[in-house]
């Protein structure tokens, strides 16, 4: 993506899915960028949690007819100290139509990120999680938790309770 226009044309394409009630196949969208503690940066573009936020929120508002389990991935140095999750929170108590976030938005918990070790961390983590079922956090951390011993990357997920309207977070610690 070139700027924050191409990133909102890309959800909007994607929230463009016509889904089938039978067809639960998991969405990863992986978003590779820049990124501090104030937001992401999109070529020339920063674009603010708060921002990001509605725009995420506006892709899942017309998602509802997509039945499958959406992981969003955000690559970005900063992006430990994220305020996403917050804002989509709020966005769903507050919305008007109401939308299920992202299940489940993987981020590393360092505030840098080499590009050596995210190539090899995602490249990992795709490959193991083609094998998990996301409704079993308990695989999940222990994905994170043998990603964290790697030493390549430490990812840290929040996963989308329904219960209690919240994001749950987990970060795999040294033992």
């Amino acid at each position: 993506m070139r700027n924050a226009q191409e990133l909102k044309q890309t959800f909007s394409y994607i929230s463009s899915i016509k889904g089938d009630k039978d067809d639960k196949t998991r969405l990863f969208i992986h978003v590779s960028v820049h990124g501090n503690n104030s937001g992401i940066g999109v070529g020339p573009d920063m674009i603010t949690w708060d921002n990001l936020a509605k725009t995420v929120q506006q892709m899942y508002a017309r998602l509802r007819y997509y039945h499958g389990p959406i992981i969003l991935i955000l690559s970005a140095c900063g992006a430990n100290k994220q305020k996403l999750t917050a804002e989509l929170t709020a966005g769903v108590n507050s919305a008007h139509v109401p939308f299920i976030p992202p299940e489940y938005m993987f981020v590393f918990s360092d505030d840098t990120v080499l590009w050596t070790d995210a190539v090899v961390t995602w490249t990992i983590f795709y490959r193991e999680a083609s094998k998990l079922d996301f409704t079993d956090k308990i695989a999940v951390q222990d994905l994170l938790n043998r990603l964290h011993k790697s030493g390549f990357g430490n990812l840290k997920y929040c996963r989308w309770d329904n219960g209690s309207k919240e994001y749950k977070h987990f970060v795999p610690k040294d033992k």
